[in-house]
């Protein structure tokens, strides 16, 4: 008889397509690249059909395209497609901001108050890679004070997406971004403070549609149309 522990345990199916989706979003695995079953069978041990299993579940998420005869090829971003996943992390993330504001514990709040210092370290010495990190951790947080596990796992795959273009990266490069983005980052953790649940939902939501504006001019050269 299985336990509950056995059921929680990821299928090596899962494990695949975890560790695929943090190839392709590293970089590791190119826009347009094939994969192949054979190989990555080879590579995690595992018979063809838990890596077919994998490929189904990516194409669900968005990150390969199955095509017949030809096989299964990790998914080019067009610009729509970096656009629309700003649209879905502003209310992913203002749902997370409200729920955070509601529910996270004085210990999160805490950890919070400590990545914010750093920030402001990492703003006033004008180390832009050094931001990208720290707020990635501030994000993570805020999603994690949610308690909810769900919203958690959404939010780490839309993550995932995002990092595959290099968008945070692309944002956090235009002049005087990093600034702008620390201020509202600002504004957003005294709503977080303030258990102002409200306050905090509108301050993420518009520090995203920020990044999402100041991304638009960007990604026209970078991305197909």
């Amino acid at each position: 008889m299985s336990t509950d522990a056995t059921r929680d345990q990821p299928s090596k199916k899962d494990l695949i397509a975890e560790q695929l989706r943090r190839d392709i979003a590293a970089g590791l695995i190119q826009p347009g690249e094939k994969l192949s079953e054979a190989r990555l069978a080879q590579r995690f041990g595992v018979s063809r059909m838990p890596v077919r299993e994998a490929f189904k579940e990516l194409e669900r998420a968005g990150f390969v395209s199955v095509e017949q005869r030809r096989g299964t090829f990790v998914k080019q971003m067009a610009k729509h497609d970096i656009l629309d996943l700003f649209e879905v992390r502003e209310a992913v993330e203002g749902m997370a901001a409200r729920l955070c504001a509601s529910r996270a514990g004085n210990e999160v709040l805490a950890r919070i108050d400590e990545v914010m210092d750093e920030m402001r370290s990492v703003v006033e010495s004008g180390d832009v890679d050094a931001y990208s990190d720290v707020d990635a951790r501030l994000h993570e947080l805020i999603a994690e004070g949610t308690g909810n596990d769900r919203l958690l796992e959404h939010y780490r795959l839309l993550v995932q997406h995002l990092n595959r273009g290099l968008l945070s990266s692309i944002v956090s490069h235009r002049e005087g971004r990093v600034v702008r983005s620390y201020d509202e980052h600002l504004q957003l953790v005294a709503a977080l403070r303030s258990r102002d649940g409200d306050a905090a939902e509108q301050a993420m939501r518009a520090h995203v549609r920020s990044g999402r504006t100041e991304l638009q001019d960007e990604v026209a050269a970078k991305f197909a149309l």
